[in-house]
């Protein structure tokens, strides 16, 4: 329990670095939400990928581009890339099991808040096509892939060896496979992401959250354990 509690007090130095940023969510998930009142008011003139957009920036991206630019990752010297506070913070007399839940514990926030606070403005336009259970399995979801994309963005934080080739194979491989996907996606289906997931939440709500919690709890013990391997992996001096 002194871990978690010494985890939350080292993460909550940088939250305050992120402020900026915080206050910058707030005006993002204002405009999403203007965004998203025109959308179901008028759904069937705007295409579900607009939906989708919102959620996968939301979701995904958006909670860690608003950290301060010393805690985002980057290139720090040479090849190696990586988080310098973090790498900062490893130079320290800090115990490694305090430091790797301090990321796992940062990471969370402010995205996690902000995203639940989404998810409940917008309930009462989802409750309309959906019920209590449903809903929740629905939120259970998409809460889910907010953390375990917080988790992933924890385990980079301390770093790796990225040669100039392997940045570039890498960048091919992520962005190119991520559009080919959205492309064949929008080719092959009638709705969209968000769609496929309420029609998930829907027909299997037992089972969508049931897998949603499985998945949350092995991403934390996947990234930690990433986060252990990389840690005695890197010698960060070279």
């Amino acid at each position: 329990m002194d871990t978690w509690k010494d985890a939350f007090w080292l993460a909550k130095m940088e939250w305050k670095k992120s402020w900026i940023g915080i206050f910058s969510l707030f005006f993002i998930l204002l405009a999403i939400a203007v965004m998203y009142t025109v959308v179901w008011n008028d759904g069937d003139q705007l295409p579900s990928i607009f939906i989708d957009i919102a959620f996968l920036l939301l979701f995904g991206l958006v909670p860690y581009m608003i950290r301060s630019k010393e805690l985002q990752y980057q290139k720090v010297d040479g090849e190696i890339w990586g988080s310098p506070f973090f790498m900062m913070l490893n130079t320290l007399p800090i115990d490694k099991e305090v430091l790797m839940k301090s990321r796992l514990v940062q990471a969370l926030f402010p995205g996690l808040p902000f995203q639940l606070l989404f998810l409940i403005l917008f309930s009462p336009m989802l409750l309309e096509s959906m019920d209590i259970l449903e809903y929740i399995a629905f939120m259970l979801i998409w809460l889910v892939f907010g953390v375990t994309s917080a988790f992933t963005y924890a385990a980079s934080d301390v770093g790796d060896r990225i040669t100039p080739m392997m940045l570039l194979v890498w960048s091919i491989i992520i962005y190119g496979g991520v559009t080919l996907i959205l492309v064949w996606f929008y080719v092959k289906t009638d709705t969209g992401i968000v769609g496929l997931s309420m029609e998930a939440a829907k027909a299997f709500p037992i089972w969508s959250m049931a897998v949603s919690g499985v998945i949350a709890v092995s991403g934390y013990y996947y990234c930690k354990h990433y986060m252990v391997k990389k840690m005695k992996k890197i010698d960060y001096l070279k």
